[in-house]
C-alpha cells in the first residue's frame, strides 16, 4: 500500500490498490483500536461501483439494496429477482465461501470445514458450493443471469485477480464483490491507502520491533526444512523467532531458499506462469469525467469493461504478448469519497489499465480505445487534466528475481523502449485532454 503525490504537489495517488476492504479481516478487528491509535482511518462510501458501456446505458451497485435492485430491474425483471434471492441467501452463502478461502492448508483443518459445510448445507448445498468455487465467471454469470450488462458488470471485477471470464475458479470474486458492496459499501483508506502502512509501521515500532527498507536480501537461511531467518546483503544475518515471511515471486523465493529439496514442488515454482501486468495513469484534474450520467460521479469505481467477450480477448491477447486492441480499464475516484487527497475543488483521478504484456512480442493493431471511444459521450474527453504519470511493468531483473518492477514515468519521460506502451498512454490521456 503506497501513496504519494507522483504528479502535482498537494495531489495524493495510491500507486496501485485502492480498495481496501479486504482489510476488515480477523487481524483488523483485533488490533483495530491500536491500529487507529497509530493514525489508521478509512474513508467509506455508499457507492462502491458501477459500470459505464458503449450504448450509453450504465449499471452500479450501492449499498442501498432496493436502489440496486431498481437499477437491475431497468435490465431485466428476471436478473432483479436472481439477485433478491442472491441478497437474501449471501449470510449464510458468505459464511460458508469464506470459511473455505480462509482455512489452513491443512488436511485436517479441510477435512473440519468439509464435516461442517456437509452437517450445515446437506450433501446436495455442499456440492453446490463446490461446483460454484470452482466455475468461471462466465459459467455462473451466464446460468443466473440473462441481460449482458449485468454480466459485464459483475464479471469485471474479476479481472481486478487476473480471472477473466473462462478461466476457472473465476466465480467467487464477482460474487463476492456485488454482494459485499451492496451489503457494507467500500472503504478506502483516509488520505490514501498508505494510512495502512504508516500505521503498521507505527505499531511494530511501538511493540520494539523496526522496519528497514531498502535492504537487499541474498539468502533465506533454513534448517531442517524450517526457515530460521535471513541474511542480508552485508553480511548480518537476522534470526526469526516465529517465521519468515517472503513476499517473492516463485522464482525468487527459489533463489533465496536455494531450493527445498522437493522436486515436485521447485518445478512448479520454476515453471510458474504470471498473469499479465497492469498499467497505471494517475492524473491531476480540475473536475471529474464527463459521464453521460452524473450519477456516475459518486461512486468510487467506474469500471469501462463492455463485455465478457472483449474481457476474454483482452486476457488471452495480454497473455500471448501482444498489447491488447483494446484495454479493461478501471477509473478510481477517490477524491469523491475523500476530498482531502486533492486541493479544494480539484481531484484525483486512478486509472488502473488491464491488461498489459509484461514483454510485448507484438499488438493486435494500433492502440486505441474503441469500446470507450464508440460511447455517444465519450467520458474521458474534455475533461479538464492538469499532469499525469505512469506506472507500468517493466521487464527489470534484480538480485532478487522479482522481475517485474514499476516504472513511474510523468507526462514527458515515459521510456521510448516501451514505445507500444507509450503510446497506449499518450492516447490514453489524450482523450482526456
Amino acid at each position: 500500500m503506497k501513496t504519494g503525490e507522483y504528479t502535482l504537489p498537494g495531489f495524493r495517488h495510491d500507486w496501485a490498490a485502492m480498495n481496501l476492504s479486504l482489510f476488515a479481516s480477523a487481524f483488523h478487528q483485533q488490533h483495530g483500536a491500536e491500529l487507529a491509535q497509530h493514525g489508521l482511518a478509512f474513508a467509506p462510501t455508499a457507492n462502491p461501483f458501477a459500470s459505464l458501456f458503449p450504448d450509453g446505458k450504465w449499471l452500479g451497485v450501492s449499498s442501498d439494496a432496493a436502489l440496486t435492485t431498481a437499477r437491475i430491474r431497468g435490465f431485466s425483471d428476471t436478473d432483479a429477482a436472481a439477485w433478491t434471492q442472491l441478497t437474501e441467501s449471501f449470510p449464510a452463502d458468505a459464511e460458508a465461501i469464506l470459511g473455505v478461502l480462509g482455512s489452513p492448508m491443512s488436511l485436517r483443518a479441510l477435512g473440519t470445514l468439509v464435516g461442517k459445510t456437509w452437517w450445515r448445507r446437506g450433501t446436495a448445498g455442499s456440492l453446490d458450493l463446490a461446483r460454484f468455487l470452482t466455475m468461471s465467471s462466465r459459467a455462473w454469470l451466464d446460468q443466473t443471469f440473462e441481460s449482458d450488462h449485468v454480466k459485464a458488470t459483475l464479471a469485471a471485477w474479476g479481472m481486478h485477480l487476473d480471472f477473466a471470464p473462462d478461466i476457472a475458479g473465476g466465480a467467487v470474486f464477482p460474487y463476492l464483490e456485488g454482494m459485499a458492496g451492496q451489503a457494507f459499501g467500500m472503504v478506502l483508506g483516509q488520505g490514501g491507502a498508505d494510512t495502512i502502512t504508516s500505521a503498521m509501521v507505527a505499531m511494530i515500532e511501538a511493540r520494539g520491533g523496526s522496519v528497514q527498507c531498502g535492504t537487499s536480501v541474498s539468502s533465506i537461511e533454513q534448517v531442517a526444512g524450517r526457515a530460521i531467518g535471513i541474511t542480508l546483503s552485508d553480511g548480518t544475518v537476522v534470526r526469526a523467532e516465529k517465521a519468515v515471511i517472503a513476499n517473492l515471486s516463485p522464482r525468487g523465493l527459489m533463489k533465496l531458499t536455494g531450493g527445498t529439496g522437493d522436486p515436485r514442488h521447485e518445478r512448479a515454482m520454476k515453471t510458474f506462469q504470471h498473469a499479465p501486468g497492469t498499467m497505471m495513469i494517475h492524473l491531476a484534474m480540475d473536475s471529474l469525467p464527463n459521464w453521460p450520467a452524473a450519477e456516475l460521479k459518486r461512486f468510487a469505481y467506474v469500471h469501462l469493461a463492455p463485455s465478457m467477450d472483449q474481457m476474454a480477448r483482452t486476457y488471452a491477447q495480454a497473455m500471448a504478448g501482444q498489447l491488447p486492441e483494446e484495454p479493461v480499464i478501471v477509473c478510481g475516484q477517490p477524491t469523491v469519497v475523500d476530498p482531502s487527497r486533492a486541493p479544494a475543488g480539484k481531484h484525483v483521478l486512478w486509472l488502473q489499465v488491464r491488461m498489459a504484456p509484461g514483454q510485448i512480442k507484438g499488438m493486435q493493431r494500433a492502440p486505441l480505445m474503441p469500446e470507450t471511444g464508440r460511447m455517444p459521450q465519450n467520458p474521458l474527453r474534455n475533461a479538464h487534466w492538469i499532469s499525469w504519470s505512469v506506472t507500468h511493468p517493466a521487464p527489470v531483473k534484480t538480485s532478487s528475481e522479482n522481475t517485474w518492477l514499476p516504472r513511474i514515468c510523468s507526462r514527458r519521460t515515459i521510456p521510448t523502449s516501451w514505445g507500444a506502451i507509450r503510446s497506449v498512454a499518450a492516447i490514453i490521456c489524450t482523450s482526456i485532454s
